[in-house]
This record gives structure tokens, sequence and C-alpha cells, in this order.
């Protein structure tokens, strides 16, 4: 007679992490129907749908995968990401000046997202077997043991520059940059690897599309940060950092209320997407863009704790890659929306308006609360 498989059982989580991310998509939920309903309500529908389908999605990741014994189909997820961002360049629709996303039927994603996730697995599976020589060989001899690493990296980030991605490559730099620093890395390679990026961002905003240029010197002119800025003037981004501080400011404390909302009525352009947190602002005032920062702020530094708690280095850098990866996206769309930083067309978790960035991040939450289960046998 066959013998039973023994059944587990989860007997505690992290349950701070779960709230947090509930309380972060009812917030975004409610938002999309105050901003949606005065635009088209059909987009509320489609984002309620995508919701209730991450949270299962989530559900079925933290109850009954076993991570370690997925671990080999990392290679594969790589690869899939690869083919779906060559599709996308073939086959995706523009918009914008950019193509980024790509339809299956009624379904739309954007690969770029599942490419940037995917190379955090790679990453936490490949540091945690490379480990003792992250820290201890020269450099020629690391960019040997690298090298399939950098090869990956280098093929997914081509791809999504020529999708006019970019803020999905800052994010993801910074993502990855922070595991391999986690890692051991010693510093004056990290330091080698900013100087080189920063050298490449510069060239490519010099020389690259006009579009990123007029950006950061509507940046240099209007920042916070410069204290004889002007009065802004009627260009698209020059529109757009004066209507987001306007909706900011307009909130003061507690807020004017959704009933008194200017920038929702479509003065603010994306409001639903890139500049939903100006929205927060101004009908919820400070002590609302305060809660949904710090309902951020908690959950990162409970998934950092979570990766400190590790023995297994394989968990402890996926938990890390994915503080960071949600992190760096709040701190960049809060940053725009402050004008702190120049626009990026990035989204803020969990409560902007979108399907594929919602699916990844709840994927990633997924994967943190599976992590810090304890589980038993019956």
């Amino acid at each position: 007679m066959k013998k039973n498989k023994s059944i587990q059982y989860i007997v505690s989580y992290d349950k701070v992490i779960l709230i947090c991310y509930l309380s972060l998509c009812l917030i975004g939920i409610l938002m999309m129907l105050d901003i949606t309903s005065m635009q088209s309500m059909s987009m509320f529908y489609h984002h309620l749908v995508y919701l209730i389908f991450s949270i299962a999605v989530l559900g079925i990741i933290f109850y009954f995968l076993d991570l370690e014994k997925l671990r080999p189909l990392n290679i594969l997820w790589i690869i899939l990401s690869i083919a779906l961002l060559i599709l996308v360049l073939i086959y995706g629709s523009t918009v914008k000046g950019g193509k980024r996303s790509i339809r299956f039927g009624p379904l739309s994603i954007q690969p770029s997202f599942l490419a940037r996730l995917a190379l955090i697995f790679f990453y936490a599976g490949f540091l945690a077997k490379k480990q003792d020589i992250i820290n201890t060989t020269n450099f020629p001899e690391l960019l040997k043991e690298l090298a399939p690493l950098l090869v990956y990296t280098a093929i997914i980030f081509v791809l999504i520059f020529m999708e006019k991605h970019l803020s999905t490559l800052i994010v993801g730099s910074a993502t990855l940059l922070g595991m391999l620093y986690y890692a051991g890395l010693r510093k004056r390679f990290v330091l080698a690897i900013i100087i080189v990026g920063l050298i490449a961002g510069i060239f490519i905003i010099n020389k690259g599309d006009e579009f990123r240029s007029a950006r950061i010197e509507t940046y240099k002119v209007y920042s916070l940060f410069n204290p004889h800025r002007p009065e802004p003037g009627n260009s698209p981004d020059e529109y757009q950092v004066r209507e987001s501080l306007t909706a900011l400011t307009s909130g003061q404390i507690i807020g004017t209320g959704v009933a008194r909302g200017r920038a929702k009525h479509n003065f603010l352009p994306e409001a639903r997407t890139d500049y939903v947190y100006s929205i927060i602002g101004e009908e919820f005032g400070f002590i609302g863009a305060i809660i949904v920062l710090g309902l951020h702020a908690l959950l990162f530094f409970r998934i950092l704790k979570i990766a400190s708690e590790q023995d297994n280095l394989y968990y402890k850098y996926l938990c890390v890659g994915i503080a960071l990866n949600i992190f760096l996206n709040v701190l960049l769309n809060t940053g725009v929306a402050m004008s702190l930083l120049p626009p990026t067309g990035n989204t803020l978790p969990f409560i902007s308006y979108g399907g594929t960035a919602l699916l990844i991040d709840s994927m990633s939450i997924g994967v943190v609360l599976n992590i810090s289960a304890k589980r038993r046998q019956l």
C-alpha cells in the first residue's frame, strides 16, 4: 500500500504584510471609483476584476507553491520574459511613442513588469549559489562567474529600452544593484557599476529621444529644489508640474474632500496612474498622503525584516529584491508627484490603475507571505 503524503498547513505568517497589502488595495479601489466616476466607469470595473484576480493569485502562491521546488524553473521564466518582450516590439500597440503592452484576447499585459520580477528570482537563485565568490574574487574572475547573470540582464534591459520604458530600467537597475550590494559585492565594484550607469543615463537623455531631455529641462526649472522657479508654462510637462503641485498644495492638512476635488476633472493628465498620489494629497490632505506613504514604508521594512530572519539565502535575496522593487516604485511615483523627480511614467503600487503592475506586485506579496509562513505537517 502506498503511504499517504503528509499534509502541511500554515500555523502562522506575517499578518502585518497582509494587512498593509489589503489596506493599500482598498485605498486603490476607492481612488479608482473616485477618479473614474469622472471619466469612465468601465475603467473601475476593469481595475476591480484585475484586483480580484490578483488577490486570488496571491492566495495560490501563498498557500500552495513550494518556492524551493520551483527554483529550477527560474531560467524558463527569464526565457519567457525575453520572448514576450520581443513579441511586444513586433506586435505590441504603440502608446505615447513607446511599445510596452501586448494584447492576448481581452487581456493586455506589459511584459517589462514580468521581466523585472523574473530577474529578481534569477538573481536570488544565482547569488545564493555563488555567495562564496561574491565578496572574495577579483574583478576579472567575478565577471567570468557572473557572466550568465550579466548576459540575461543585458538582453532584457536592451529590449525594455527599445520599448522606451525608461522608468522600468531605472527601478530594475537599482533593485538588482541593491541585491548585489546586500549579497556582499564589494563597494568599489558597486561604485563602478553606479558610475557606468550614470554615464549611460546621461548619454541616453542627451542623445536619445527629445522628450526625455525636455522633461529634464522642465524639471531643472520647475523642481521644488529650485528656489527661483517661475510659473509653469503651457507645454505638457510644465502643465503636469503645475497641476500636480496645485493639487497637492490645495489639500493642506485634511484635504478638500472627495466632492471638492478639482484635479480629477481632467485638469491633471494621467490622474488614475502616474499622478494618483496628487489626487490623494488634494482630497485627503497631508494626513491621507502620509498614511499611504507610511503603509508602503511599513510594508518595505517588514519585508526586510522577513529577509533578515531567513537562513535560506535564496529566500533572503528574494525578499530583498521584492522589497526594493516595490518601494523604489513608490519613491519614484511620489517623487514625481511632488516635483522632486522628473516625470517618468511610473505607477503607485497597489493603488494606481493598471492590471499588469497590480498582478505582479500581488504575486510578489504572495511570495513574501509564503516565505514568512510557518508550516506544520499532519
